[in-house]
């Protein structure tokens, strides 16, 4: 025993070693971490990404949208936030099921405890003691907490799938906003191209004006420095073109290496919202509002489970032990014994825990209904801004339509009149710059009332999956910048303005769909 004495200090301190040698040291953590980033670097250099997949041929905005359900990072990230909460609803139910435990243990003693009965010393118990114990503990009562429990993970359960909701709303706007800046990108671009090539076509014009003695050498260098000027443009525009392509494919998640052509187009669809159908169409579907409902509920669960703590807790439990020695006989063989019974826990005094448990349930409570009516509020006034933007957004269209008309028939006057003499190298170059400044703010109005159609389909919530809608990577109900999809009979949020379907609505109808969208907000 003496021995063994000696051997406890060593064994701590072989312990302590041992943990401190354990001990993570910061230079090696980033050294692991360095190896592990040139890893990664070796591995896009020779063109191994991890979960790259690269696509190719004709993308069409829903098949961007699919993809992007399917292979978007951040959004595929969020998805194991299901698995959390189902994790987080089976660790609840231990809460009313009971528990099972078994112990293994070894007692050594240093000596056995004795007594002496006339001179001589009689020992009992043995040096050596084994036990093997299983406890079954079962909660019988809680005050209210178990239910409460088993609530409140559920609710996290259908909580987690409106979040995932919003997750994939937020993919699908990004993927069609993407997607049609990649189409004013292209459209600006081929606005610069046309230029260069009615710049050079002026050019070779005034070369021959210039051959015949019609035309000096300021009039050919100023036409040539038009010219530059114009491929300067082309070229920064196409330098627009591969940035909105990148962040495009990055939002889709698939490889940068993918070679894919856009096969929509940046196209003009007028439509007429109705304020108070959108309205409602956003409160039934806006995935923030059904959380916000969701954390109400899941609140009033963890209120009920703070004042559960003022009643008393029962447990039956219930132990079957072997032991060596026997437990009734002393011999030196095993033995077995049960005990069995009925617990109650009641605390009478915790240092003022649960009442300050309660009161901060109870505040987090009033700050959830707080933040409903702040969504609510919200709601309608992102509902209300997309309205009147796409308002707006129409008239600017139905404005720069007109003024591209006129800017094309100036140039075209302009360059009639220069050819016979009657206008200058002036007026070209201007009207050449007013035609190209005038398609570029069209096309720009064009995706600004696409945009303004994205946002108001973003603020009625159904750019991603409906409610109760546990597969956020299906196919979404609406196809972004499409509002006529969700079009009934009748009474709709937004319909086509007065019959026409494309680019040949008159200002006149684009004057009458701005009347209508604005008495409808202000009867909001």
């Amino acid at each position: 025993m003496t021995r063994l004495s000696a051997l406890c200090p060593l064994f701590l301190v072989a312990v302590c070693l041992a943990g401190v040698c354990g001990c993570v040291r910061r230079a090696a953590l980033y050294d692991e971490i360095a190896a592990s980033r040139r890893v990664a670097y070796e591995r896009w250099a020779g063109g191994q990404q991890r979960d790259a997949v690269e696509i190719a041929g004709a993308l069409s905005l829903p098949d961007a949208v699919k993809l992007a359900l399917q292979y978007n990072k951040p959004l595929q990230a969020a998805l194991h936030d299901r698995e959390i909460a189902r994790g987080q609803l089976l660790a609840s139910y231990s809460e009313a099921l009971p528990t099972v435990d078994a112990t293994v243990s070894y007692t050594r003693l240093d000596e056995l405890a004795g007594f002496d009965v006339g001179g001589t010393t009689v020992t009992t118990g043995e040096l050596d003691n084994y036990s093997a114990d299983v406890t079954v503990r079962q909660p019988l009562f809680r005050g209210g907490a178990v239910r409460a429990a088993i609530r409140a993970a559920k609710l996290y359960v259908v909580l987690t799938d409106e979040q995932l909701r919003v997750r994939a709303q937020e993919t699908i706007y990004a993927v069609g906003r993407g997607y049609f800046e990649t189409l004013l990108a292209r459209r600006l671009e081929e606005v610069n191209r046309q230029a260069v090539v009615s710049a050079e076509a002026h050019l070779e014009d005034v070369r021959a004006k210039f051959e015949r003695g019609a035309a000096s050498r300021y009039d050919v260098l100023r036409a040539q420095v038009d010219l530059s000027n114009f491929r300067a443009q082309r070229i920064e525009q196409s330098h627009r073109v591969h940035l909105a392509r990148t962040e495009l494919l990055k939002t889709l998640g698939v490889s940068q290496d993918s070679d894919v052509r856009l096969s929509d187009e940046l196209t003009y669809r007028p439509a007429r919202p109705v304020l108070d159908r959108a309205v409602e169409i956003a409160y039934q579907n806006r995935p923030d509002l059904h959380a916000a409902e969701l954390g109400i509920r899941t609140q009033r669960e963890a209120v009920r489970m703070a004042y559960s703590r003022y009643w008393p807790e029962v447990y039956a439990t219930f132990t079957q032990a072997w032991t060596r020695p026997d437990p009734h006989t002393d011999d030196q063989s095993w033995g077995r014994r049960w005990t069995g019974g009925v617990e109650l826990i009641w605390p009478i005094f915790d240092g003022l825990q649960r009442e300050g448990d309660v009161i901060e349930q109870r505040a987090r409570l009033r700050k959830r209904t707080l933040e409903l009516a702040d969504a609510e509020e919200q709601t309608v006034l992102d509902v209300r801004q997309a309205v009147l933007s796409l308002a707006d957004a129409e008239e600017f269209v139905a404005s720069q339509r007109m003024n591209l008309d006129r800017a094309a028939e100036g140039l075209r006057l302009a360059q009639v009149g220069y050819r016979e003499g009657v206008n200058t190298e002036v007026e070209v170059v201007d009207a050449r710059a007013a035609v190209t400044k005038a398609r570029g703010l069209y096309y720009r109005a064009v995706y600004n009332h696409t945009v303004a159609r994205l946002d108001l389909q973003r603020a009625m919530g159904i750019l991603g999956p409906p409610p109760a809608s546990r597969d956020v990577t299906s196919r979404p109900r609406s196809v972004p910048g499409k509002l006529e999809i969700f079009q009934p009979e009748g009474d709709a949020a937004t319909r086509p303005a007065g019959g026409s379907t494309g680019e040949d609505a008159s200002p006149a109808e684009a004057g009458r769909r701005r009347s209508a969208a604005r008495e409808g907000a202000d009867s909001e």
